[in-house]
């Protein structure tokens, strides 16, 4: 450990300055890494990494504020996790996607940038690094924007001034797609082309194997909870949408959620994959968030834009701001959509290029779709919703076996009754809604 350590302080701060020409002139004088507690995830570390410079021709002393994400695991950890999809994906992001985004918009004479929308990044690569590891690394190096006043926003639950942060963010980075494919088709298949799919099945076998053991123990304990509290199953539409989920799907979710990996060629977009709070970072101005940046692509794909929405949706309302502000959301999700087309294309939204984009279209389209994200709540609700404890312990599993007995009790039982009273409510929602007529 101490080696790789060394290797980041060394290797990886002499080729972030030396790459990057806003740190021309510049000497290290120092560097420190240590790894906050909070940054430590599933599949990744992400250490801080503060670096003391002196310009070389004043001699004046500046300190740089960076991060720096490399894959966690062994060789087997990684293969069950598809991190030889995930993180070369996540690098495609920052080293070809956003830069291609920005030359484009750049092109179109449009104030919009890409790369805003995330922390400025130095450095994104793979390959083989002898003096880190044997294996194929990944590393990816950005500013850290906590000095410049960027946290994480709630644990929990979102109110509307958040949502709307996000939603307008996200709406934003699919915009670019669509410009693209009005403006350049062939350009936006060239960038298509190079993301590895991320399928939950291939060739008729399991794909993802960690997510189709979350999604079978997901799809067990929603099952397990209305059988024992048959009363949550409050009208005949919804038992009979859940008992259809049950019968045609039963252990096999993934086959479920490789329909929704369906490609459109109107709608679809390079997605964010993962568009949930723990992957923003949000500025504040008198405890109200004014600005926003994503990060954490590990799980871009190319698909609908439904897969970011609903995901997004489902994770960060409760039941109640569901009800009252869901269509609002979509709405103001739509309309920071077609301003930004509009930015970029010069054009209005009465023009035909936008037709396919109207909100009546979206919203079939959305509906296609947003079953996704309520499959993908049942299994990420509870990790967010139990205890610190709770969670700690459910992460030690799944890191040492995803199929042992620890992980499956874990999964089945994190946060009690709490938390299987709102993956039911999710699921009751997406069935008043009409998401789940598409079992």
């Amino acid at each position: 450990m101490e080696a790789k350590i060394n290797y980041i302080k060394t290797e990886i701060v002499r080729k972030v300055l030396s790459d990057n020409e806003c740190f021309a002139g510049l000497e290290v004088v120092s560097s420190d890494l240590r790894t906050p507690k909070q940054l430590d995830g599933f599949m990744s570390a992400i250490h801080e990494l503060t670096v003391v410079v002196r310009n070389i021709a004043n001699g004046e002393q500046s300190t740089i504020p960076l991060l720096v994400k490399v894959m966690k695991g062994e060789e087997l950890f990684r293969k069950q996790n598809l991190a030889h999809v995930l993180f070369p994906n996540e690098i495609n992001i920052y080293a070809n996607v956003l830069p291609t985004f920005d030359r484009f918009l750049s092109e179109m004479k449009t104030f919009h940038r890409a790369t805003e929308l995330c922390p400025r990044t130095y450095l994104s690569t793979i390959g083989h690094f002898p003096e880190y590891s044997p294996m194929i690394e990944t590393f990816l190096v950005m500013e850290n924007m906590v000095p410049k006043g960027f946290r994480t926003g709630p644990r929990l639950d979102l109110d509307v001034a958040h949502l709307t942060r996000m939603i307008e963010v996200i709406a934003k980075h699919h915009a670019y797609s669509y410009a693209m494919r009005v403006k350049n088709p062939s350009q936006l298949e060239q960038l298509v082309e190079k993301i590895i799919p991320l399928n939950f099945i291939q060739d008729g076998k399991v794909f993802f194997e960690s997510y189709d053991v979350v999604f079978r123990l997901a799809a067990e304990r929603l099952f397990a909870y209305v059988d024992r509290c048959p009363q949550e199953l409050d009208s005949d539409h919804f038992r009979r949408n859940v008992d259809i989920l049950r019968n045609k799907y039963g252990p096999n979710q993934s086959k479920l959620m490789q329909k929704f990996l369906e490609q459109d060629p109107v709608y679809s977009v390079i997605l964010h994959g993962d568009f949930n709070r723990n992957n923003v970072l949000f500025h504040y101005r008198n405890e109200e968030p004014d600005g926003i940046a994503m990060i954490d692509f590990q799980e871009n794909r190319y698909g609908s834009p439904a897969l970011d929405l609903s995901f997004f949706m489902y994770m960060n309302m409760t039941p109640e701001l569901r009800e009252k502000y869901w269509d609002e959301l979509l709405r103001r999700y739509h309309q920071q959509l077609l301003s930004a087309l509009c930015q970029v294309l010069h054009c209005t939204t009465a023009g035909p290029r936008l037709e396919a984009y109207s909100e009546a279209n979206f919203r079939k389209h959305f509906a296609r779709f947003a079953l996704y994200g309520a499959m993908v709540a049942l299994n990420f609700l509870p990790m967010m919703m139990g205890s610190e404890e709770e969670c700690e312990e459910m992460s030690g599993f799944f890191e040492q076996d995803i199929h042992s007995d620890g992980f499956r009790r874990c999964a089945l039982t994190i946060g009690g009754d709490r938390v299987n009273r709102r993956i039911t409510a999710v699921m009751r929602h997406a069935s008043q809604m009409g998401y789940m007529d598409v079992l």
